[in-house]
């Protein structure tokens, strides 16, 4: 078999970062060696068939969540095969901005302390951390003086970091968090995931390529987990199709089952392999797919190189879907209050604090738009019990673009005291600014030309 060698791209500040957490670590060499063993492990898990079009999870890679996490990093730089497209856009955009800030994290009191300690706690989700440490450069990258507060076992907790003013006698406190997906949406996948593959086992069966589009409109621990492959049933048993789509409407759901493009999916592949992703499933519907919202059957003849592309389909259906139902968008839509409550106590030691509270949205999905909402109406109604100079709300939409590597976008909502208005501060500053008003997740990521594109490898 032969092998894909080098990576994605040359990209020096990915390397500093990666240099500067290597340094940080005190073990260079067992820095190294933990990221190659994850490359590994991400290469065994690829292998295994029952994971074929399977975007993984941190946790899918081994008890070592830090190395998985900065491996993805490494493998931009020196092994496609083990870069994934889905986790890039979660991983590299932080590494390279601790590299945007080596320098001055080095100066920094405690940064590399900070990290040591992430390092050390291989079970430890790493964003936390490294958000830390981002915006700890960050602020010293504007030239302020930072510090980061070392913790006191039975103590309570302290701010992440110290910011020191010129003519101010005591420092503003610094609290940075980061708001992950909770287990309600973790669930809601895992439910799914089970419902599809029983309508897989129908379309695997029977060869098919269809789209099959579906809106939840109840919860989805109160859908039968056969609910698609009966609707997929009927479909096949109906001498019935509107304008050549099957639509549909229930007590569960609406939805719509028409053929799939597999012409468009064959045309791309001319002369080349194409991942089994986004793209192929944006090929077959004829528009962008959520990275959460889709699920693949096909079969074909995988790239003797790597198992993650196609070298040719026999059939591939897509399957998307989203839940609109009034429970489950009140529970995805988590505010931020408890969050918000807790850091508060962690910047009350101060007489000033800034409060920096990260959390993911995703794309053309109802829930992000309730969640910005909900998050505002706790903030606005929240009594602070210290002086808040200022509160950032940072909504972060990892991508997995066509035409790039990988693509953060961040959407940044500023409080402050009274009606002084708040500097601006993002989590990566050197992101370019698009000329609209629309929030991250409503951004729209432009489909590039046939190739050139990380889900396609030339022959």
């Amino acid at each position: 078999m032969s092998q894909l060698s080098g990576g994605v791209e040359t990209d020096a500040e990915v390397l500093a970062g990666l240099n500067w957490l290597a340094s940080a670590s005190r073990d260079a060499t067992g820095f190294w060696q933990r990221i190659e063993a994850a490359q590994r492990r991400y290469r065994q898990f690829t292998l295994a068939p029952d994971n074929l079009g399977r975007d993984p999870e941190l946790a899918d890679l081994g008890p070592d969540l830090v190395a998985s996490f900065l491996a993805q990093a490494k493998s931009l730089l020196d092994s496609r095969r083990t870069y994934d497209i889905a986790l890039a856009s979660r991983c590299v955009p932080w590494v390279k901005q601790i590299g945007v800030n080596a320098s001055e994290l080095t100066r920094i009191p405690g940064a590399s302390e900070r990290a040591r300690r992430m390092l050390v706690d291989r079970a430890t989700a790493p964003d936390g951390p490294l958000l830390e440490l981002v915006m700890g450069g960050n602020y010293a990258n504007d030239g302020l003086d930072v510090a980061f507060v070392a913790e006191e076992p039975g103590h309570a907790k302290t701010p992440d970091l110290h910011l020191f003013l010129p003519g101010s006698a005591e420092p503003v406190a610094i609290e940075l968090k980061r708001l992950r997906q909770g287990r309600y949406e973790q669930d809601e996948r895992a439910r799914h995931r089970r419902i599809f593959k029983q309508a897989a086992a129908i379309i695997d069966e029977r060869h098919l390529s269809l789209h099959i589009d579906v809106i939840y409109t109840k919860e989805l621990m109160d859908v039968p987990e056969s609910y698609l492959a009966e609707r997929l049933s009927r479909f096949l048993a109906s001498p019935l199709v509107i304008l050549g789509a099957y639509p549909w409407r229930d007590e569960f759901a609406s939805g719509e089952i028409r053929s799939a493009n597999l012409d468009a999916v064959r045309e791309d592949m001319r002369n080349t392999s194409l991942y089994f992703g986004t793209k192929m499933a944006r090929l077959l519907t004829g528009s962008e797919v959520r990275s959460n919202g889709y699920h693949l059957a096909t079969s074909g003849i995988p790239d003797n190189r790597d198992p993650r592309f196609m070298d040719e389909v026999h059939y591939a259906s897509v399957v998307t879907w989203q839940c609109t139902a009034a429970e489950a968008l009140d529970r995805k839509a988590r505010h931020v209050k408890n969050k918000l409550v807790e850091a508060e106590r962690q910047v009350q030691s101060a007489g000033i604090g800034i409060i920096h509270l990260a959390m993911d949205a995703e794309v053309g999905c109802e829930s992000s738009d309730l969640r910005r909402e909900r998050n505002k109406q706790a903030i606005l109604q929240f009594q602070s019990e210290s002086l808040l100079a200022a509160l950032y709300i940072h909504y972060l939409v990892p991508r997995m673009p066509e035409a790039h590597s990988w693509l953060v976008d961040e959407t940044v909502d500023k409080f402050g005291a009274g009606r002084d208005p708040v500097p601006s501060m993002m989590i990566f500053p050197g992101s370019a600014a698009l000329d609209n008003d629309l929030p991250a997740w409503k951004q729209a990521v432009p489909f590039p030309p046939s190739g050139g594109s990380p889900d396609r490898q030339q022959r």
